[in-house]
């Protein structure tokens, strides 16, 4: 499972405006995918939060995919204050802006 929580764009090398999600899943990518030997990181409702930039498209699992994947986040207010801090002149798509 995985849902979009919440969608934006961020100004990428301070010229291409780049799209970023964060998204909601049952699974931890890393773990799932072989490149994490450690437990699987998720909340205790089992869920994980990622940011992804780029756009999004479905990759050969079926599941959404774009060119980068963030760490893991165990909530979504995590996964924002990172972008947030870390994402040059991020605007979310509900208006806000952050610098």
């Amino acid at each position: 499972m995985q849902r979009i929580i919440k969608e934006g764009v961020w100004l990428y090398a301070n010229q291409v405006d780049e799209k970023i999600t964060i998204i909601e899943q049952d699974w931890d990518h890393y773990y799932e995918n072989g490149y994490d030997d450690d437990e699987p990181c998720l909340n205790d409702e089992g869920l994980v939060y990622f940011l992804y930039t780029g756009d999004l498209h479905r990759n050969n699992r079926g599941n959404l995919s774009a060119k980068n994947i963030s760490i893991p986040f165990l909530s979504s207010e995590e996964a924002e204050a990172y972008a947030n801090a870390e994402f040059s002149n991020l605007r979310w798509s509900n208006g806000s802006f952050v610098k």
